[in-house]
């Protein structure tokens, strides 16, 4: 933030506000819930903050400074962290007076502790004593927790959040927060164990929300690798290979929309934050396509690519049970990569047809018919070189189809 937010420029009588404004708005207490928050008539209102707000919270991140040296250690978490602008343990370039917030944090005053004081001169434990206490007047309003809250719900449930749901589900989570002293673990735990987690898991419920949230480009290509038990090469014995498949996954992923662990905007990716859209943010011609030659290029035996997954002895291993049977395949297969309800173990019929349209692409057209041809390439895949080939070219053609379908590119 000290170079994002231009927080290394804030100092004494010349405060920059960007990082204080950000820390509000984006990383705190918020603006409401989006959609249901009435609009100010007052310049400089935020409804939860004001201007009068930002101003102070920028004199209190005054006189910070980067540190390049990676020496300045925090005792908390043993990372380093920033350092202060000044000469010693004097921090000269530190806004000493009193901030006075607006009503909206019951006018507190943030001054400095004259005990941690060098003289009438700011130092390091007292500007870092005026961080907590700005942190507690943030946390200690009701409307910081339920922002917070409301994003964890977004990235688990649903990105819609309605008045009833925010004065009950997040109402509740945002209780949990507060009596774990700000954890975010129970918070988490609680919402995953949740009945209104599973509701719409059940036949009773109908739920849009169920298998609604488009996985982003992280979820998906990591989401794929794992499922087919992908292993990446050994950083140290394989380093150059383990580089080149690594650099390639974060090639896809960029392409895909996501800029691994280096968002576009400072509020983070838009799929997380931005009104009305979020998760849809994720798709785009481009980024849709993308997501399609992800699953194409690694699942394509022919194609020469860094990660390459032959599909045929992980079905082969996993799935030996149910292969020769299509409808039991495709079924099974569902099951561990589709959405799914309780309610219910197999795909609807319409589903099941399309994918077996697509894994009898190779067969079609024989005079032994498609499921003929897949049975006797299956069974002969060990002995005939060429039976293996049709049989990895027909599951390329299912799987292709399965992880490039809406319900997969879903959670």
């Amino acid at each position: 933030m000290l170079v994002l937010l231009d927080g290394r420029l804030n100092v004494k009588g010349r405060p920059n506000e960007n990082y204080a404004r950000e820390f509000l708005e984006l990383y705190t207490i918020g603006k409401g819930l989006p959609g249901h928050v009435p609009p100010s008539t007052i310049p400089g209102d935020y409804i939860y903050f004001t201007e009068q707000d930002v101003q102070a919270a920028a004199r209190v991140f005054s006189g910070y400074d980067t540190d390049f040296t990676f020496l300045t250690i925090d005792e908390d978490t043993e990372l380093p962290r920033v350092k202060i602008k000044g000469t010693g343990t004097v921090a000269n370039q530190h806004d000493n007076d009193p901030k006075e917030f607006s009503d909206r944090f019951g006018n507190t005053v943030i001054t400095p502790d004259t005990t941690l004081l060098f003289g009438d001169k700011a130092t390091e434990a007292s500007m870092l004593d005026e961080l907590d206490q700005l942190v507690e007047m943030v946390y200690a309003q009701q409307e910081t927790v339920r922002n917070i809250c409301r994003r964890i719900y977004r990235f688990y449930v649903y990105h819609e959040i309605t008045q009833t749901i925010d004065n009950s589900i997040i109402a509740d989570m945002a209780n949990t927060f507060v009596a774990n002293n700000f954890k975010l673990q129970p918070v988490i735990m609680e919402l995953l164990q949740s009945q209104h987690f599973y509701d719409s898991a059940t036949a009773s419920v109908d739920d849009n929300n169920f298998g609604a949230l488009i996985k982003s480009p992280l979820d998906l290509v990591l989401n794929t690798l794992s499922f087919f038990e992908y292993n990446l090469p050994d950083p140290q014995t394989e380093a150059e290979q383990f580089y080149e498949v690594t650099g390639k996954i974060l090639e896809s992923m960029k392409n895909q929309g996501m800029y691994f662990l280096n968002p576009y905007d400072v509020a983070g990716y838009d799929a997380y934050f931005q009104y009305p859209l979020y998760n849809r943010n994720w798709i785009s011609a481009n980024t849709l396509t993308q997501r399609y030659k992800f699953i194409y290029d690694n699942i394509s035996i022919d194609k020469m690519e860094e990660i390459k997954i032959d599909i045929f002895p992980f079905i082969q291993q996993r799935f030996a049970s149910v292969a020769l049977n299509p409808d039991d395949l495709i079924n099974e297969l569902a099951s561990y990569l589709l959405p799914m309800s309780q309610a219910g173990t197999e795909i609807t019929t319409e589903r099941l047809n399309y994918f077996k349209s697509q894994f009898f692409v190779i067969g079609k057209g024989l005079p032994q018919g498609p499921e003929a041809f897949w049975e006797f390439s299956w069974n002969n895949a060990d002995t005939i070189p060429e039976s293996k080939e049709d049989a990895r070219g027909m599951l390329q053609y299912l799987l292709n189809a399965m992880l490039q379908s809406p319900e997969y590119q879903l959670f």
